[in-house]
């Protein structure tokens, strides 16, 4: 599944990211465009399709703290390890 965005006068104010396992995270940001919170969600339906190769690569990218981290998300995107 595609991240959900919502957006009001044109600004972001929230956004959902599906892990396609029952799993996501729904974000909602400040006027600013800085996250104003962040939470966890379960129960989520299951995609019977494993999530869109981009998808996986953006999401990795949201949830890493270095560009090593980066790095390494799109190298196994690749397929080329770590």
């Amino acid at each position: 599944m595609s991240p959900h965005w919502v957006y009001h006068n044109g600004t972001v104010v929230e956004s959902t990211i599906d892990n396609g396992d029952g799993t996501g995270t729904r974000f909602t940001y400040n006027a600013d465009g800085t996250v104003a919170s962040v939470e966890a969600l379960s129960d989520l339906p299951v995609s019977a399709n494993s999530p869109d190769p981009l998808y996986q690569l953006v999401h990795a990218i949201v949830d890493a703290t270095t560009f090593a981290d980066v790095q390494a998300a799109a190298r196994a995107m690749l397929g080329e390890g770590q």
